[in-house]
């Protein structure tokens, strides 16, 4: 760029880890990626960087740390939305000449893109448009709706109506947040093709996402791992396939009576009874299939992990499951494959295009719980394969998520879009 200092303004769906104790908020281990580029950004002389993020906060506040200028906008009734006040207060006193909105999903981000008319870059997340056929993660509904098991006939209803009445309607904010954009930043053949389908108009530039610091200088443990331990990232929806995962370990047990499925998240069983999700939801219904398979002594929660203990839980695994029925760019599979831990992934979304079949992973389609028995058994099996894979899969992931490479394109993207705006590109 040239000698011309370049205002990004990020907007964020959470607190970063960053500045919550700044703000007297607890730190969450999400937002890494975003955290990882904003400060590679302020370090740079040619970018004066803001962020402004949907909070926990009670009141809209301004903190400026590390180059950063950080705005907390208190989220309002509608939870995934901030007041247009605050929206414009930022704009008028940030003054970006980029606004760089971070996901689609929540409504604010459509507030920022069409409040803003200077140029407008959205980095793709999730795509719920794109999710919306997956919601409900090919749970056998219609079965559920018994009478005779009430707890998930109940678990059933809360499924349907939770969708209809808070997903559903997220899909039309999304899609216009889509169209608003001028640009549109993605890392999947998936991601590219939802774009196109929902903002045909918008310029697609392609980056990669950085992972957490913690996972590029951890190894899996190789030989010294638990055996026959399987790990998947996240359990806590229908989407996220852990279901299947369950009845793959019934496959399993047969052959490897000691396998373990380790999934990532609070156990439904250390709630309250209190809690209204100790009773209706997904986890009733996965805790129910986990009594019904009589897999109890194999099934081990993790709580919630931080990063470290997410690499200490992958790396100590014999293979890492990412179990998704549909996701855009899965960070445990990015986390797994650098970390080298053999790896099987279901063939959703973006997932194909981080790693190949047979040389970096070992997918299955995501609804068929005998294929994913079948290959996590090759890698138990086979410890010429697990190297292989392995070996495979930390070499592609160091260099899909090298961080000066990604910063490199961010930067590019950045540069194609000031040239545009100048009117040096058609």
């Amino acid at each position: 760029m040239s000698d011309h200092i370049t205002r990004v303004l990020w907007t964020s769906n959470i607190d970063l880890p960053a500045v919550a104790d700044d703000m007297g908020l607890s730190p969450t281990p999400y937002g890494g990626w975003l955290s990882l580029m904003t400060s590679s950004l302020a370090r740079r002389p040619e970018f004066r960087i803001g962020v402004a993020m949907r909070s926990e906060s009670s009141s809209f506040r301004q903190v400026e740390k590390n180059g950063i200028t950080y705005f907390a906008l208190p989220k309002q009734n509608d939870r995934f939305d901030v007041a247009q006040a605050d929206v414009q207060k930022v704009l008028i006193e940030f003054a970006p000449d980029i606004l760089h909105v971070e996901g689609a999903e929540m409504r604010h981000a459509r507030r920022f893109l069409s409040t803003w008319k200077g140029p407008r870059l959205l980095s793709m997340q999730g795509v719920l448009n794109g999710y919306a056929n997956y919601e409900l993660g090919f749970l056998p509904i219609v079965s559920m709706l018994n009478p005779l098991h009430p707890r998930i006939m109940l678990t059933a209803l809360a499924l349907l109506f939770q969708r209809q009445l808070q997903f559903v309607p997220r899909l039309a904010s999304e899609r216009a947040a889509m169209r608003s954009a001028d640009h549109i930043m993605g890392r999947t053949l998936w991601d590219q093709a939802q774009a196109k389908a929902l903002s045909p108009d918008a310029r697609y530039h392609h980056c990669a996402r950085i992972l957490r610091d913690v996972f590029y200088t951890s190894t899996w443990a190789g030989g010294d791992c638990e055996r026959f331990s399987i790990f998947i990232g996240n359990g806590a929806a229908a989407r996220k396939g852990a279901h299947f995962a369950v009845q793959a370990l019934g496959h399993l047990l047969r052959d490897f009576p000691d396998a373990t499925l380790h999934i990532a998240g609070q156990d439904p069983r250390s709630l309250s009874w209190k809690s209204l999700k100790r009773h209706v939801g997904y986890p009733v219904y996965l805790l129910e299939l986990i009594r019904k398979l009589g897999v109890e002594d194999n099934v081990r929660f993790t709580g919630v992990l931080n990063a470290q203990q997410m690499a200490d839980q992958m790396k100590s695994s014999h293979v890492c499951l990412m179990a998704s029925i549909i996701e855009n760019s899965p960070n445990t599979l990015g986390e797994a494959m650098i970390l080298g831990v053999p790896t099987v992934s279901a063939y959703a979304g973006g997932a194909p295009s981080m790693a190949r079949d047979e040389v970096e992973a070992l997918f299955y389609r995501p609804d068929d719980p005998a294929m994913l028995a079948f290959q996590i058994r090759r890698i138990f099996e086979d410890p010429t394969l697990a190297k292989r894979l392995s070996e495979a899969a930390r070499a592609r992931a160091l260099k899909t998520h090298e961080p000066a490479r990604n910063l490199a394109d961010l930067i590019a993207a950045y540069e194609a879009i000031m040239k545009r705006q100048a009117g040096g590109a058609a």
